[in-house]
């Protein structure tokens, strides 16, 4: 039988958890719940579920509680469960009950989840027979360049146009150095402050929880900034993020006057050449949707020869009563489309 038990875990426990599972994603990790509860209105709650003395999966949720009458619980890329890149899903379906009775049933919550299943995924779990439905929002979808090749060969699957581009780039001798120091990070911020409003870009990946989530992160898995120079000007940087066995883009700024220097190809390069020199098996390239991706920076990481994917459309769970309907709603207002680098 599966037992579901939700209990405070501290961040290097719920690390050393989270990190046996393949299907480990930023979201799920102890820092970024974190940073979205010190820098918005969510709570967090984490869980494990068991069968027998065995720990089979783990799962992360972010909640809005209205005392007394329930409130929406969030559930972004989990439950975890593949011990594997295949992974044995036969109890995903036992998990996903246990979600529904102890969120829905129990405290009278709307419960939406986003599965980190591939959309079309062969498996086992009907949803709707368990008491959830389709919530009517596409899955993420990103692509994964799998970095055990030869540089020379990743290299040599990059788009011919991207391709020339960094050779311009590398011809142009600009510096360009990898830090997770508070000078590159803090060069980093600022010039993404300035992208996001003359842009007028919207998204859930604001400058206050990357620099949260900069501050609650380990050494070993700090948020690491490119940045290109030339003598002591700021020509672009890149940040990454890092999990498990994979790195992941979280965004790249470059300088409106340094766009044909080509400075983020190169610096794109140069990170992806970093990570695979320091043993990371895939390098994510957060967020390459065609429909919510701005085309610009849907082509530019399209050029560097990556696997595309897409995760199963969000599932919700509720109470036929008029509070859960009502907070239905205001979730699916609130899931319109935002710049497509990781969410919530």
């Amino acid at each position: 039988m599966m037992r579901f038990v939700t209990r405070p875990f501290s961040q290097e426990e719920w690390t050393g958890l989270v990190s046996e599972f393949e299907d480990v994603s930023l979201m799920q990790s102890w820092e970024y719940a974190e940073a979205k509860r010190r820098t918005g209105f969510w709570q967090v709650e984490r869980g494990i579920f068991c069968a027998g003395d065995r720990i089979v999966g783990a799962v992360q949720a972010l909640l809005f509680q209205i005392p007394m009458l329930g409130g929406l619980v969030w559930i972004n890329r989990g439950p975890l469960w593949r011990r594997s890149e295949e992974g044995d899903g036969s109890l995903l379906p036992a998990m996903m009950e246990a979600l529904r009775s102890h969120w829905v049933e129990r405290r009278h919550m709307y419960l939406r989840v986003a599965l980190p299943l591939l959309d079309g995924e062969r498996n086992p779990c009907r949803l709707e027979t368990l008491g959830y439905q389709e919530a009517g929002h596409p899955g993420w979808a990103s692509a994964r360049l799998c970095l055990s090749p030869p540089l020379s060969e990743l290299r040599s699957r990059l788009d011919k146009k991207w391709r020339n581009c960094l050779s311009k780039a590398e011809r142009l001798g600009i510096v360009t150095r990898s830090s997770g120091d508070e000078a590159a990070f803090g060069a980093f911020l600022a010039g993404y402050r300035r992208m996001l409003d003359n842009r007028r870009l919207r998204t859930s990946v604001t400058p206050g929880l990357l620099s949260t989530l900069q501050r609650l992160l380990p050494a070993e898995r700090s948020l690491l900034v490119w940045i290109g120079k030339e003598n002591d000007r700021v020509l672009g940087t890149v940040v990454l993020a890092r999990y498990g066995h994979t790195c992941e883009y979280l965004a790249g700024v470059t300088e409106d006057a340094c766009r044909a220097a080509n400075i983020g190809h190169l610096l794109l390069w140069r990170a992806v050449c970093e990570m695979k020199s320091l043993g990371y098996a895939w390098f994510d390239l957060g967020g390459m949707d065609p429909q919510r991706t701005p085309p610009g920076i849907f082509h530019f990481k399209a050029g560097i020869g990556a696997s595309e994917y897409r995760l199963r459309g969000e599932v919700e769970a509720y109470e036929d009563r008029w509070l859960s309907r009502l907070v239905r709603s205001r979730v699916r207002g609130a899931r319109k489309p935002l710049m497509a680098c990781i969410e919530t």
